[in-house]
């Protein structure tokens, strides 16, 4: 098939006869360390093999668009890590160009998420302006649903005895909404001999039933029934995407029994270096930041804070990528502390986080701009990052 017939972009975009200002073109939209990771045809292929949700921007540097766009996507990828990875693509790269053209981008910027690898088809994003809350929600909401919600603790031995065949990780948690960690997982696993639920076991009744302690306020707790057996097995390490990454594969590996893994797992003590300390701490205030960009107004959001959103995040969702704080038994001495959400016992100023300057979904460049003109959607007197892609 003619890749012209896929890609409708006009060819002075693609291949101009006539460049754009230089110092569109070369300029790099993202920061070069930060939390979004550029994509060519090579590693666009490794990203998407997998069967994790994915968030892409196919984007060009000379787009003004593209330019107003970039906080935002940055301020959602920052809240999304490291469940969700967000990515972009310079389409105008030659390199890239027919990924753009396979992916059938037809103006810029187009944002994608890929629910699940390349096991489902992507869904482009039209949720109204580009701002960071619409990047997120967008993302969160469309992680596939391959979790068993049980809100009543009746459900869970007809489960158990329905997947008997299979390994299966039952989560209990305090909370009232499933963590996305455990989403996350759920989707990831799907399809594999282990199967994931979870049941809100607020005050700890349904642990007690189990033979189990209530818990703290905020402790989750991963029960193991391994295939064939009835009798669970309480997960031992730290409830962090990576290391229960490790231990579900570990278990459908099959090289080692159950005992041995989980004793390893829970060995590992929670090591934080200066990045992840400075990384959580942006999440801490971007999360507030984004729940409030996800109200329409002012009483919505004070609603939402006083039944705990963002105020308690790392009660509520641990570290990065992690569920509830860290177990007593595997916590490091010298782990730095991260600040309380307070900017009074902080010691940080708080700071009042102004309007978007976004634009609606609907509105794309399509043509690079010609010498000495202005980028198509070009915010006024906009500062071109000086770093190159």
């Amino acid at each position: 098939m003619d890749t012209h017939q896929l890609f409708s972009i006009p060819e002075s975009a693609l291949n101009p006869s006539r460049p754009a200002t230089p110092s569109l073109v070369s300029a790099a939209l993202f920061k070069k360390d930060g939390m979004v990771k550029m994509l060519d045809n090579k590693t666009f292929k490794k990203a998407i093999k997998g069967n994790d949700t994915a968030l892409v921007a196919f984007v060009a540097p000379w787009c003004g668009h593209c330019q107003r766009m970039v906080p935002e996507y940055e301020k959602a990828a920052l809240g999304l890590y490291p469940l969700i990875p967000t990515y972009a693509v310079n389409c105008h790269a030659e390199k890239n160009k027919r990924l753009c053209a396979d992916q059938g981008v037809q103006g810029f910027p187009t944002v994608k998420l890929f629910p699940r690898g390349d096991k489902l088809p992507p869904m482009v994003y039209q949720e109204g302006e580009r701002t960071a809350s619409g990047f997120f929600y967008f993302a969160t909401r469309r992680v596939p649903k391959h979790v068993d919600k049980f809100s009543y603790f009746d459900d869970i031995p007809g489960w158990i005895r329905k997947n008997k065949n299979k390994h299966r990780a039952l989560l209990l948690t305090k909370e009232k909404r499933m963590p996305l960690l455990w989403s996350v997982l759920g989707n990831r696993f799907h399809g594999t001999d282990l199967v994931l639920a979870s049941h809100r076991d607020k005050k700890g009744k349904s642990s007690v039933k189990m033979g189990l302690e209530a818990g703290g306020k905020k402790e989750p707790k991963v029960l193991i029934y391994p295939a064939g057996s009835d009798e669970p097995v309480r997960y031992q390490g730290l409830h962090k995407y990576d290391s229960l990454v490790k231990f579900f594969d570990s278990i459908l590996d099959g090289t080692a029994d159950l005992t041995t893994i989980n004793e390893q797992a829970k060995q590992e003590e929670f090591v934080q270096d200066e990045k992840e300390a400075e990384i959580e701490r942006q999440q801490e205030a971007q999360r507030i930041a984004l729940l409030h960009g996800g109200f329409t107004d002012m009483i919505d959001f004070e609603k939402a804070l006083k039944e705990g959103a963002g105020a308690d995040f790392h009660d509520s969702h641990g570290y990065g990528g992690m569920m509830g704080g860290i177990p007593e038994h595997l916590k490091k001495k010298d782990v730095p502390e991260t600040p309380s959400p307070s900017a009074t016992e902080s010691g940080h100023s708080a700071t009042v986080t102004p309007p978007p300057t976004a634009t609606p979904a609907a509105e794309q460049c399509t043509e690079p701009p010609a010498d000495g003109g202005e980028s198509c959607g070009a915010p006024a007197h906009a500062e071109h990052p000086k770093d190159e892609l």
